[in-house]
């Protein structure tokens, strides 16, 4: 129950779910429903209650401080928190394995899959960070943005193909389900949210000139290939294919919407559609 809270959170952070009590929006009810039962559920222990109650900390005088010094300090901090989560350095999370070390076709790496709630934390956290600094959004554009999509995954996944990275291998393992709901609210919006919602955005804010305004997704392309290294300079490639898919979505339409269902959409055809995660042996 826990993780079914916290993906409930994450979806009713977005701009679409306005429904506030006691003049509160309903996603931080959940939250809490969501902590307090991955307490008692053993996922989470007292370490990791109390690096929450600070991460909570940091994004409300982040966004809420009137003094823009405290801002400029708090903000990296919060940033550097979420990465942290995100990347597993805080004790005091037991994440749920849902797959470990299990080979989906004869000639795959081993697949290990987790329940992340602290990689989801950060993914919330970044959200209502992004969505409480842009509260002015364009309207959802869908013919342009589903071309885009369609686009990102065919190079990414032919850059894959030719980089001897994968073959074709259609499968529905058992674990499907949880493979795309995991992906979608746990990993997608989490990376979605720090290189596009937060990185790209504040790049945008600098790099102010028109004519140069492609950079801002250009170098968190670089960022987001940078943050594959270890799985290769091949893999890398690939990452900076669809990262740059991800990041012009978001450049033409300005909603972090449509960069998480683009980096989704890549990770499911991916998924369902050829040899995951990589084969063992690259195929040249």
């Amino acid at each position: 129950m826990a993780f079914c809270f916290l993906a409930l959170s994450i979806l009713c952070v977005f701009p679409f779910c306005k429904i506030v009590i006691l003049r509160q929006p309903i996603w931080q009810y959940l939250l809490l429903l969501s902590v307090i039962t991955a307490y008692y559920q053993e996922y989470i222990n007292l370490y990791a209650v109390i690096v929450i109650v600070f991460y909570l900390g940091l994004l409300h005088f982040s966004v809420s401080a009137t003094s823009a010094l405290i801002r400029s300090i708090l903000t990296p901090l919060f940033v550097i928190a979420s990465l942290g989560l995100a990347l597993h350095w805080f004790p005091g999370f037991n994440n749920q394995p849902i797959v470990v070390n299990e080979q989906l076709t004869s000639n795959a790496i081993t697949f290990t899959l987790y329940a992340n709630f602290d990689k989801a934390l950060a993914g919330l956290m970044l959200s209502a960070y992004y969505f409480t600094k842009n509260k002015t959004l364009k309207p959802i554009m869908v013919g342009h943005p589903l071309l885009i999509i369609a686009i990102t995954i065919l190079a990414a996944l032919i850059t894959a193909l030719i980089l001897g990275l994968m073959e074709f291998a259609p499968k529905v393992p058992e674990f499907w389900f949880l493979f795309i709901a995991i992906n979608l609210f746990f990993t997608c919006v989490a990376e979605e949210a720090l290189f596009r919602g937060i990185i790209q955005t504040k790049l945008s804010k600098v790099i102010i000139s028109a004519r140069f305004a492609l950079l801002a997704p250009v170098i968190t392309t670089g960022l987001f290939s940078l943050a594959h290294f270890s799985a290769g300079a091949s893999y890398m490639l690939v990452a900076a294919v669809a990262g740059f898919g991800y990041g012009y979505i978001f450049y033409k339409t300005q909603r972090l919407e449509w960069a998480i269902l683009c980096h989704w959409f890549v990770n499911v055809f991916h998924f369902f559609l050829f040899t995951y995660p990589m084969l063992a042996t690259p195929s040249y």
